[in-house]
């Protein structure tokens, strides 16, 4: 191999590299995603214990976030976890027919679907990241439950409760998978920050 063979070899690789620590990236806004999880804890109290029943029905997969945060991988399944959690749970958290027995404040409400919604546009390009198939059996189950009169309160608080779970883990286990508005120039993940410095 020739000196320019050897060097043209080594400027691919790198360009490669470069390519893919560039690759546009879908990310979410912690702060955002901090006003929601704030805004749905201050909708009500805790799980009412007379919708205890419910749970053998309504129960978040646990395999859907990743036990820790090591790649972009994990970080992207993270982020789709979140977004397409919110996005399914838009329509039931439908201000105008909250079901009897939920006594949220009904601005509380408004303000949770509006941020909500800022967070949906905000992550529509992770609409294709992960897998549907996750998350679906459980929001099917959810929306069984809503979907009947006797327990749409529980199936609702139910919902309340576990994205309040999901958000509280991504935020606290997975931080640095969000960008964060802050003093420094550089508001990309700490991830890829380190990624882009080390090469």
């Amino acid at each position: 191999m020739t000196l320019s063979s050897v060097l043209l070899a080594l400027l691919l690789a790198c360009s490669l590299q470069l390519m893919l620590v560039a690759m546009p990236t879908c990310p979410l806004e912690g702060d955002l995603v901090q006003s929601v999880h704030r805004l749905l804890r201050d909708l009500g109290g805790p799980f009412p214990v007379r919708c205890l029943p419910y749970n053998a029905n309504i129960s978040f997969p646990s395999s859907a976030l990743p036990a820790a945060t090591a790649n972009h991988a994990e970080c992207r399944q993270v982020l789709w976890v979140v977004y397409e959690s919110l996005q399914e749970a838009g329509p039931m958290f439908d201000d105008e027919e909250l079901p009897a027995g939920v006594t949220w404040d009904r601005k509380k409400v408004q303000e949770f679907r509006m941020e909500q919604d800022r967070l949906s546009e905000e992550g529509s390009c992770l609409s294709g990241v992960g897998s549907s198939g996750v998350l679906s059996p459980y929001f099917s189950n959810v929306t069984a439950v809503i979907q009947q009169q006797d327990s749409a309160a529980c199936g609702l608080m139910a919902l309340r409760r576990d994205l309040l779970k999901v958000l509280k883990s991504a935020l606290h286990h997975h931080r640095d998978c969000f960008t964060w508005r802050n003093t420094t120039e550089d508001t990309r993940p700490r991830l890829l920050r380190k990624r882009s410095h080390a090469h």
